[in-house]
């Protein structure tokens, strides 16, 4: 087993087991307006030479995985995926100039940096975090809270996200 996919892996089963176990708890105790999603991590530090349509069946996948768990069928799925299509476009929105080096296997702040990551799990979890919203509502006519939910839960999210990079340090 490779040392890429098995820090992958173990990366998948540590947070999927602290979003299922930890963060739903954590969402339902908090109200409706903050949910704690840590799980779309998993798809940001994907390798990212992955081709996309691996990338969408591995969202696919992680997202009936918490659908399970949250009861929810189908929406983490689709948001999953959309993020995950989305992936490529937004690193390459966020590309450096000289663009990113053959050592840049992920996009962690340990490759890109604490700036340029924050700007690109910013723009990602927001994205993952609106079509989620979006799909729960299921119109556009409660957009209002749809957004109102999106920002609340991306606030808490994004720093979850920074106490989990600042602790692991991820560099594969």
């Amino acid at each position: 087993m490779s040392n890429l996919f098995a820090a992958n892996l173990w990366r998948f089963l540590g947070i999927l087991a602290a979003q299922v176990l930890v963060f739903k708890q954590a969402s339902e105790a908090i109200g409706p307006y903050f949910n704690v999603f840590l799980y779309p991590l998993l798809l940001l530090l994907l390798p990212m030479v992955i081709p996309t349509a691996l990338a969408v069946l591995i969202g696919f996948a992680l997202g009936i995985v918490v659908d399970f768990f949250y009861a929810t069928p189908g929406v983490h799925a689709g948001a999953s995926v959309f993020s995950a299509f989305c992936r490529p476009l937004l690193l390459a929105a966020f590309e450096p100039k000289g663009g990113y080096s053959g050592k840049d296997p992920i996009a962690s702040p340990h490759h890109v940096g604490w700036q340029n990551f924050l700007q690109i799990a910013g723009v990602f979890f927001f994205l993952h975090l609106f079509w989620y919203f979006a799909m729960t509502e299921f119109t556009l006519v409660y957009f209002g809270s749809i957004l109102l939910r999106t920002v609340a839960s991306l606030l808490i999210s994004v720093l979850l996200l920074v106490i989990y990079m600042g602790l692991f340090r991820t560099k594969t």
